[in-house]
């Protein structure tokens, strides 16, 4: 026993008899309960932990203050995106396929306003409902749980409409034709695909659910996942959705670490694209400035990554918004369609968000090299 550990137990043991001299201590019987919080050591670094903690103690600071009739200027110090790429979003939560889902939002903080990004050039609308979104294609599998809250009374949300889309191990998009480097623009085959393309409605805890894989990365961009969350909308005999608004509109991304680690597996490995950081993305910072869009994640298999993982997120939404959504094709009873007026337009085109740059939604240089990449691999 260490010496600091003798000197508090004696401490214990003569406390009783110099409180109450000639008093007899009955000595409880049965299993010691732990005297230190060692074994909370996992929760007490969660980012929420940290952050309410530091809240509560800064507003008991700040009213010891006013009674000594010091006055502060109040701060407001939003998240910014440097301090969200630092956090360690990975989880000690025991995950299994099984398992409650509602179970791993009970620490996922605060009920605030997700921030409106762009909708990207590659969304199909009217993709099926649907939980396994894989298609049979090769990755690192990934569950992913959604949660959507109403902002403003901090409920969760039954019954909307979680629409997800991103792109393959290798990087790759499918079911839009004529985008630069995803395939062959000549290639209609291309507008029949689905693969990591679904919808799937909230339940009554306000999560929608997918059985997906992790995305991969491609040059210009942070390794990320769209989504569009749909209120009132109405399910149709063909298994879609039509009607309702978009209430939200936003791009969900993952720890750089994890991204490494998962980009030294196969088939990820094969793709030679550069990866870009989430800190130099663009799409990035403007999401992480106020808010965190950011996955929480756990290993299903603690021993390896391969085997899989959980992630989730909580969307704060408006309800109310109706966000203007124009796709680059539609799924129809016949397969894919390109959209006439999307933003994806063969010879041309302008990236939406971005009036006036000309080049089928490539304007940067980084896009006009892809371009050219892919055009010479035809």
């Amino acid at each position: 026993m260490s010496l600091k550990n003798i000197l508090a137990s004696a401490l214990l043991a003569a406390a009783p008899a110099v409180a109450h001299p000639g008093h007899k201590d009955v000595v409880p019987q049965g299993p010691l309960y732990r005297r230190n919080l060692d074994h909370c050591a996992g929760k007490f670094q969660e980012p929420e932990f940290i952050k309410r903690t530091v809240e509560i103690h800064g507003s008991e600071l700040a009213r010891l203050r006013r009674s000594l009739g010091i006055v502060e200027k109040a701060k407001i110090s939003p998240r910014d995106y440097l301090s969200v790429s630092r956090i360690d979003h990975k989880s000690n939560k025991t995950v299994t396929k099984g398992m409650d889902l509602s179970t791993l939002f009970s620490d996922s903080g605060t009920c605030v306003l997700t921030p409106t990004v762009d909708l990207g050039p590659l969304y199909v609308k009217g993709e099926e409902i649907r939980k396994d979104i894989t298609n049979g294609e090769r990755g690192v599998p990934m569950t992913l749980a959604i949660q959507v809250i109403d902002y403003r009374t901090c409920q969760v949300v039954p019954n909307a409409w979680v629409d997800i889309w991103s792109s393959n191990s290798t990087g790759i998009y499918v079911g839009v034709q004529g985008y630069p480097g995803m395939g062959d623009p000549n290639d209609a085959s291309i507008l029949q695909g689905t693969t990591l393309r679904g919808v799937q409605p909230t339940d009554n805890h306000g999560i929608a659910s997918f059985d997906s894989l992790f995305p991969g990365h491609y040059d210009g961009r942070a390794t990320h996942i769209h989504t569009v969350v749909y209120i009132g909308a109405t399910r149709q005999p063909n298994n879609t959705i039509t009607g309702g608004r978009a209430a939200q509109i936003g791009q969900i991304y993952f720890d750089q670490s994890l991204i490494s680690a998962v980009e030294s597996l196969p088939p990820y490995n094969t793709n030679r694209m550069p990866i870009v950081q989430n800190v130099n993305d663009f799409l990035f910072r403007q999401g992480a400035n106020g808010d965190d869009p950011i996955l929480r994640y756990a290993y299903i298999n603690p021993n390896n990554l391969a085997d899989g993982i959980f992630a989730w997120i909580r969307f704060g939404v408006d309800v109310n918004a109706n966000k203007p959504v124009n796709p680059a094709a539609f799924w129809t009873e016949n397969g894919g369609v390109m959209n006439p007026t999307g933003p994806v337009q063969p010879g041309g085109g302008f990236f939406p968000g971005f009036p006036g740059f000309p080049g089928g939604g490539w304007p940067w240089p980084w896009g006009r090299r892809r371009a050219a990449r892919a055009a010479g691999a035809q």
